[in-house]
């Protein structure tokens, strides 16, 4: 039997050596890791001491999954070198496809002899393991020999694009934002260098758009192009009024300022649903939520 691949899975694999951190909490300390909802971790390397908070306990234990959240903070400097599967805790297995030549659908890679990008992602993805998959949901490109589990329960399609500079788009959508500054024009680059110019806006409170999705669908993945100048983005997102999980982007950088970022929304939230309502909504307290483009993915059943 196939295993099956959640529209909320993601990994990540951070390294951080010196002083060098996501940010520092309020103590100074360096915060190494920092995500939303389930998961599980794996302390690869460490040169210092570390405080891992899952939820609102907070112990030495660098290993292990986590159901609410969870922060990994060194306390020296030093090297320190983290796994993390967001959005499940289970190891995967299955049949393994072999190939040199990429790979278009979704599935899990879990080896590559060399660098490998998925989804059309501007930066390398984390280096895989049969103990740490990472997950793509469209396509694998790049690495060499790769080994692939592939999933077979549903091919993701780009079901809808809506740009932040689209007067036509947004009213097409029904788009209504609280507290939304002017749209300005970004000149910068993205992680791996490649330059964009392009436009960009920011809310303090509530946004809402209106979307058409697949009623043959096992969930959807938003995405949005956005200005990483401050870090610590983050909002609630709901679905139909329904809360469907925190988006969190804690990472800042003020040289290549456009990055992506993804929020998968679960199944139970738009199975047998043809359109639906999405309010993405930033707490008090928070830096202003910047987007330049949301890409709505939906994951298309397959017939069978």
């Amino acid at each position: 039997m196939s295993p099956t691949l959640s529209s909320s899975e993601n990994a990540v694999q951070l390294l951080y050596l010196g002083n060098d951190c996501l940010y520092r909490d309020h103590r100074g300390h360096r915060v190494i890791l920092d995500i939303e909802g389930l998961g599980e971790i794996t302390c690869l390397t460490s040169d210092c001491r570390l405080l891992v908070t899952r939820g609102d306990a907070a112990s030495s234990e660098s290993e292990g999954p986590f159901d609410n959240g969870c922060t990994v903070v060194a306390l020296e400097a030093g090297l320190v070198s983290v796994n993390a599967v967001i959005g499940r805790s289970t190891p995967i297995s299955g049949d393994i496809i072999l190939t040199t030549d990429g790979f278009d659908g979704s599935g899990w890679v879990i080896s590559a002899s060399d660098a490998f990008w998925v989804d059309d992602r501007k930066e390398a993805a984390p280096r895989p393991s049969p103990g740490f998959a990472v997950p793509f949901f469209r396509r694998v490109e790049g690495g060499g020999d790769l080994s692939i589990i592939p999933n077979c329960e549903f091919d993701c399609v780009l079901a809808d694009t809506l740009r932040i500079d689209d007067e036509e788009g947004l009213s097409r959508h029904w788009f209504s934002a609280q507290n939304m500054s002017a749209v300005f024009t970004l000149e910068s680059s993205f992680a791996n260098g490649a330059s964009r110019t392009g436009y960009i806006a920011s809310h303090l409170n509530a946004a809402s758009f209106r979307t058409t999705i697949p009623d043959r669908n096992a969930g959807l993945i938003l995405r949005k192009m956005y200005d990483r100048f401050h870090g610590r983005q983050r909002a609630r997102v709901f679905v139909e009024g329904e809360f469907a999980g925190w988006w969190y982007e804690p990472s800042e950088n003020r040289a290549c300022r456009w990055h992506t970022s993804d929020f998968g929304v679960e199944r139970r939230l738009t199975e047998g649903r043809s359109e639906v309502t999405i309010t993405i909504e930033p707490p008090a307290g928070v830096p202003l939520w910047s987007v330049s483009e949301y890409q709505i993915f939906a994951l298309a059943l397959r017939n069978r």
